[in-house]
């Protein structure tokens, strides 16, 4: 018997690294051009961006359903294993729900709510998978503290466009069209409720406001933990890199930056040059 970790494929990781914790994923459903897409599989952010961008369409997220966790987990539960899952916030979706209904009926499943999304699921796993190596058996001594670690975790991004959250209907057409008079750059971040909260509202030049975001957020946690930022962003390129790197070492030596490209869900919600950061405090 082991205990395996699981996790939602908005975790936003690569498949390496996914591979090297030995973390497997659940993607969610991407629906667009009346058709049904499992993210990451058959579906990619730049398939999201360009239906929007060429036919004004956005795409929908659905999660799988708890008979479909259901299946998920038992590829690991009929091996005896436990299985300790990391979901997506129940704040802002209902695939953690989904997922512990599986879990209520399966048995040997623990599900995290992890009260956050991308990244921030990453740096739970990623606590998990050192407490695994570092010796612990227990599943439930493991869950109990990926719980209590919650509160560590920090997750916030800058959007360029309200124009993603006007077509999915999470803000009106006057704040669309005053965000775009104003050039109005909204930082959101995750609350400790598991929900999403305007930080801020930066304005002007997009690149000016990212510097200013990643001057505000290490303002805002000197406490910030060193030895692990996750950044996540559409764009992987090296000047892109380049620049975010140079921003975050005015205000914060890091041991490890992880650059990481966001998910279909992700890119559904917040649009092509987001820029999210995602790090523990002490």
């Amino acid at each position: 018997m082991a205990i395996k970790l699981t996790a939602d494929r908005m975790i936003d990781l690569p498949k390496t690294e996914l591979q090297n914790m030995g973390v497997s994923t659940i993607s969610c459903y991407i629906n667009m051009a009346g058709q049904s897409f499992s993210d990451l599989d058959d579906v990619f952010p730049e398939d999201v961006f360009r239906q929007f961008e060429r036919r004004r369409e956005l795409a929908k997220t659905a999660a799988k359903s708890p008979e479909q966790y259901c299946e998920f987990f038992e590829q690991f539960t009929k091996n005896g294993d436990t299985v300790i899952h990391f979901a997506a916030s129940g704040g802002i979706s209902a695939i953690c729900s989904n997922a512990q209904i599986a879990a209520q009926k399966l048995g040997r499943v623990f599900v995290v709510d992890t009260l956050t999304l991308s990244n921030g699921i990453a740096l739970l796993v990623s606590f998990a998978a050192a407490l695994i190596a570092n010796g612990e058996t227990d599943a439930e001594k493991i869950y109990v503290q990926c719980l209590a670690k919650r509160e560590k975790v920090k997750a916030m991004f800058i959007i360029e466009t309200l124009d993603y959250l006007y077509k999915g209907g999470r803000c009106s057409g006057m704040q669309l069209f005053g965000a775009n008079l104003l050039k109005i750059r909204p930082v959101i971040a995750m609350d400790s409720d598991g929900k999403m909260r305007i930080r801020e509202k930066l304005r002007g030049n997009y690149r000016r406001a990212i510097a200013k975001y990643i001057e505000n957020t290490f303002q805002k946690y000197p406490d910030a933990d060193p030895s692990l930022l996750y950044i996540m962003h559409f764009c992987d390129d090296e000047t892109t890199n380049s620049f975010l790197l140079a921003e975050v070492a005015k205000h914060r030596q890091f041991e490890r930056v992880l650059f990481n490209p966001g998910s279909c869900n992700c890119a559904v919600h917040s649009g092509r040059n987001t820029v999210g950061l995602f790090f523990c405090v002490k």
